[in-house]
C-alpha cells in the first residue's frame, strides 16, 4: 500500500478526526445509519483532496480498493454501511503508523460513498 502524499496527509487526518468525533459525538448507545450517513460530507471532502493526487490509481491502491469493495451477502444497503464501517475500523486497527491510519481510511473513502450514494438515491 502507498501512502498519502505528504502535502495532503495532515488534512486527510484532520477530517477523519472529524469523522470519527462526529460519530462519537451521539449519546445513543448503537450507531445509527443516520449517523453515518451525516458523515457523508466529510467522506466527499476526502475523496475530492486525494482524487486529484492520483492515490487511488496507483496499481497496488487501486487493488487493494477493489478487493476491499467486494459485495457483501447483507439483506440491505444499511447492513452493507455498518459491514463496510465495521471492516474499516478492523482494517485501521490494524495500522502502525498514523501515515498508515490514514493511507487505510482514504482506500475505504471510495467505499464508504458508494455504499452512502446507493442509501441516499432510495431514501429521495
Amino acid at each position: 500500500m502507498k501512502y498519502l502524499d505528504f502535502n495532503i496527509n495532515g488534512r486527510v487526518q484532520n477530517l477523519m478526526v472529524d469523522v470519527f468525533e462526529s460519530i462519537s459525538a451521539s449519546k445513543e448507545t448503537e450507531l445509527k445509519i443516520s449517523e453515518l450517513m451525516d458523515t457523508q460530507s466529510i467522506f466527499e471532502l476526502v475523496f475530492e483532496i486525494v482524487k486529484d493526487t492520483g492515490f487511488y490509481n496507483l496499481d497496488e491502491n487501486f487493488k487493494l480498493i477493489k478487493n476491499l469493495n467486494i459485495d457483501t451477502d447483507e439483506d440491505s444497503l444499511e447492513d452493507a454501511l455498518y459491514s463496510t464501517w465495521i471492516t474499516m475500523g478492523d482494517t485501521l486497527n490494524t495500522a502502525k503508523t498514523q501515515e498508515e491510519f490514514n493511507a487505510k481510511f482514504a482506500l475505504f473513502v471510495p467505499i464508504v460513498l458508494k455504499k452512502m450514494e446507493l442509501i441516499s438515491r432510495i431514501a429521495v
